[in-house]
């Protein structure tokens, strides 16, 4: 058993290092710095836009139908044509009508015969009188009967003209120069007096229709003046605001607003899609801030502030002036030149240390806030 020794002393000398290695402290572990992206806040000079998606309308849109009633039997109106005053749109059956003037215009013969016969018997009557043949009274009874005959000839005349008249409406013409925007009545079709049969629109005042939220409304109104851009080009136009109107649409909750463009071009044509801007000027410059930016903590709002010397973050309080689309107008909280972290606020501990995206590293001025709201529900 005796030779057996060195080898279980080797044993024991192999086995103390990995004893001592194992009762070791572990090295501590290296604390990995968030990345975040930063924003360097530049003060701009500029202006709070903004800007509503409206539709081109015409000012006024006359819904043009017959006087009469009667079935259609023609319709020469189409949509999209161009129209001129006076220009026959569409006729119905006027045989009844044209039965009726002359039925009217027969009543009137009837009445102004009458007529004559009672004012040569008056005239006659009047000279026996003055020969004392007949009484007075007989005398005013013959002037009551010649005046009765030609209240009846003027009431033959006028419903003459009535009729006349109500043959003559059973052609359609427009009333005013103008394009043709939609057709509500077709051939065959029995139309009442006054139901609509075209829609025409002048074509000289193009208006844009756009809707305001509530929220800017009060702001708006002080502003005459706007540019309007068309998706389809044409270059920016001028516009003045026409009309808002005083109650919201309960379709939308805006508030539905017209836009008179200024000098419109020729190809600027009806139902075109149009951008409205309001520019506000402000007389001193302005801090932004993307929304992204902003951490809410109760009834406050904080940035974190990034320290380029310590790669630490610092919570700040700030109070915002306006709000508008993606941006908000920063009172107080934060100094021109300050870098504040845009991305992963909620993720960050008061004097934590991170890195900074070097994509970011870079002032960026502020840009003016923009809104944007939905199209105006359509209205005739």
């Amino acid at each position: 058993m005796a030779r057996f020794r060195p080898a279980s002393a080797l044993l024991a000398a192999l086995a103390a290092p990995l004893l001592l290695v194992a009762c070791s402290k572990a090295p501590p572990a290296r604390e990995e710095l968030r990345p975040v992206r930063t924003l360097t806040v530049a003060p701009a000079r500029t202006s709070i836009a903004a800007e509503f998606a409206g539709e081109v309308r015409p000012r006024v849109e006359s819904r043009v139908g017959f006087q009469v009633a009667g079935r259609l039997t023609s319709r020469t109106a189409e949509v999209g044509q161009r129209v001129q005053r006076g220009q026959a749109l569409a006729t119905l059956d006027a045989a009844d009508y044209e039965l009726g003037a002359a039925a009217a215009r027969a009543q009137l013969v009837a009445a102004q015969v009458e007529r004559d016969q009672q004012r040569a018997d008056f005239k006659r009557f009047a000279d026996l009188h003055q020969q004392g043949f007949i009484s007075g009274a007989e005398l005013d009874r013959r002037k009551a009967a010649l005046d009765a005959a030609e209240a009846r000839y003027r009431a033959a005349g006028a419903q003459a003209s009535v009729s006349g008249n109500q043959a003559a409406y059973a052609v359609l013409a427009a009333p005013t120069a103008g394009i043709v925007t939609a057709v509500e009545a077709e051939v065959g079709q029995v139309v009442a007096s006054g139901q609509t049969v075209v829609r025409i629109a002048p074509t000289d005042d193009k208006e844009v229709a756009i809707g305001i939220p509530e929220s800017r409304l009060a702001a708006l109104r002080r502003i005459p003046e706007v540019r309007v851009g068309l998706w389809a080009g044409e270059g920016e136009l001028r516009g003045r605001v026409r009309e808002i109107a005083p109650v919201a649409d309960p379709a939308t909750r805006t508030y539905p607003a017209r836009i008179t463009l200024v000098d419109p071009p020729p190809a600027v044509a009806l139902g075109m899609t149009a951008t409205v801007r309001f520019e506000v000027p402000l007389p001193q410059p302005i801090l932004t801030l993307p929304l992204q930016a902003l951490l809410r903590e109760g009834d406050a709002t904080y940035v974190w502030l990034f320290d380029a010397a310590s790669s630490t973050v610092k919570k700040s309080r700030i109070e915002i002036a306006d709000v508008a689309g993606n941006e908000v107008v920063v009172r107080s909280g934060v100094a021109p030149g300050s870098t504040v972290v845009t991305a992963g606020v909620h993720l960050l501990k008061e004097g934590q240390k991170v890195r900074r995206l070097e994509a970011e590293d870079v002032p960026v001025p502020a840009a003016p806030p923009m809104q944007k709201t939905a199209p105006a529900a359509k209205k005739a």
